[in-house]
């Protein structure tokens, strides 16, 4: 886990321009998905209360559950695997993924939604038992996030089906609690950069974000093959500074 940052740095150092671009092109996919959360942003905020952070969660979960963000996770496994991976290839990830993740997405968001309905019932139950109730929300929705971040590299690298996706999803969840946790994080500091900066979402955060869990996806491998990791050349601040030396 200590190595994960190391690798993500150089590896989105190798391929900036093309994470950037890649990132413009979800940006443009995903318009209407952005256009929901704003909407449900917007509703949030105006009704304010325990509804401003539900809104964030689900806006947050809308967007970043869309099919093209399966686009920016197939670009992410590549490079992190040390693979050529052009703009054809995203596009055609596109054409290859987008069924299989846009029942994903969907699967992610009546989740989510389903969570936070319950949550604010039992909130508005009141007494021990609401609390009680509300409390087993909470941590639902906890689980629900660590095994959302799963969902795409999951789909991306094995193509299997929808459940299939879903049931190893949660399995990885569940045996790395810890990762889980960091990584379900890292989705909550793309997602507040992308929404204070604005441009950020469209600019680079969610490939950044993207390759970031591939890169600690890849790095389960050992766990579960039992094989190590080809080793990587050592890599020197000299080429950021002096690339043509190198």
């Amino acid at each position: 886990m200590r190595t994960i940052p190391k690798q993500f740095l150089w590896t989105a150092y190798d391929h900036l321009g093309l994470l950037i671009g890649c990132n413009v092109v979800w940006s443009v996919l995903v318009l209407p998905w952005i256009g929901g959360a704003y909407s449900i942003l917007h509703f949030g905020f105006t009704v304010g209360g325990l509804l401003m952070p539900i809104a964030v969660v689900l806006s947050g979960v809308l967007i970043f559950g869309a099919p093209g963000t399966a686009m920016l996770f197939a670009a992410g496994a590549a490079w992190a695997r040390g693979r050529e991976f052009g703009m054809r290839d995203f596009l055609a990830s596109g054409r290859f993924f987008f069924w299989r993740a846009l029942l994903l997405g969907l699967v992610l968001d009546g989740g989510s939604a389903l969570v936070m309905v319950n949550l604010v019932f039992y909130q508005r139950i009141g007494g021990w038992i609401g609390s009680i109730l509300s409390g087993m929300m909470l941590w639902f929705a906890l689980l629900f996030g660590m095994v959302a971040v799963y969902v795409f590299p999951v789909l991306v690298t094995q193509g299997g089906g929808v459940w299939s996706s879903l049931r190893q999803s949660f399995l990885l969840a569940i045996d790395n609690i810890k990762l889980s946790l960091f990584l379900l994080l890292t989705a909550g500091l793309a997602l507040g950069i992308g929404f204070v900066s604005g441009l950020g979402l469209f600019c680079g955060v969610a490939a950044a974000w993207a390759l970031f869990v591939s890169v600690a996806f890849r790095a389960l491998l050992p766990k579960y093959t039992g094989e190590p990791l080809p080793e990587e050349q050592p890599r020197r601040l000299r080429e950021l500074i002096r690339p043509w030396e190198v």
